[in-house]
């Protein structure tokens, strides 16, 4: 157990580094799927942030940046899978559920197991969201 925790302590120093060099150098320049809508803009990123952390989540620190990303936040579920919410600076909200890169990291990189879990999303966010059109909801 000790060796495990000593791998995840070096992995949160090591890693969140070597994702933005990988950004930085173009190897990940796409916001991922899964637009819920947009931040009502009654809030900005505090708001969301409060909200967030009030309901359990917490800086998703290895992770990929998406371009012009602004907040990143997860909420573990069970050890094996998170929520994880987004944040751009255009207002725009993603969210997905998948796998925690500490319980299956290749998996987590691969995306084995990424999925909208849409509604779970739009009900923590309630009057923090504003949902698109269906047109636009399918990007």
């Amino acid at each position: 157990m000790e060796q495990i925790k000593f791998f995840w302590s070096l992995a949160y120093r090591v890693w969140p580094p070597v994702i933005r060099t990988a950004v930085y150098l173009g190897f990940h320049d796409f916001r991922q799927k899964f637009l819920l809508g947009h931040l009502n803009t009654n809030y900005n990123k505090e708001d969301l942030a409060r909200l967030l952390t009030k309901n359990g989540y917490e800086r998703a620190l290895i992770s990929w940046k998406d371009p012009g990303e602004i907040l990143s936040m997860r909420k573990v579920h069970n050890r094996i899978y998170q929520y994880h919410i987004r944040l751009f600076i255009d207002g725009e909200i993603r969210a997905h559920y998948e796998y925690t890169p500490e319980s299956h990291p290749i998996d987590h990189v691969m995306e084995a197991h990424f999925v909208p879990e849409t509604e779970y999303f739009r009900d923590i966010l309630a009057g923090y969201l504003i949902v698109p059109s269906e047109v636009n909801y399918k990007k």
